[in-house]
């Protein structure tokens, strides 16, 4: 299974995947190996991530998975930041000086 940012996810077992991201800039045609999924008996999907650190999650389908892989491997740019809002100066106090 392949979305389109390039994630395959390799059945390991019946219930276990390994997800990899193949559209990496190392030239490794694998890709890189981002987490380790296990379908729990309730039916939700346990997630390892060994890419950008180490965490686990819990979806409760493999869509919810795939689009918060997504968000994490290719997060949307950023907004340059405004100009800062000016701060309005008062002169000081008559007779402070």
């Amino acid at each position: 299974m392949t979305s389109p940012h390039r994630l395959t996810l390799d059945p390991l077992t019946d219930t276990t995947w390994r997800l990899r991201d193949r559209s990496t800039a190392d030239g490794d045609p694998d890709g890189v190996v981002v987490a380790c999924i296990e379908l729990r008996p309730d039916g939700r999907y346990a997630v390892t991530w060994v890419a950008h650190g180490i965490a686990s999650a819990t979806f409760a389908t493999l869509g919810e998975l795939l689009d918060s892989a997504s968000a994490v491997l290719h997060p949307r740019p950023r907004h340059p930041a405004s100009k800062p809002i000016p701060i309005a100066h008062r002169p000081p106090p008559l007779g402070s000086a």
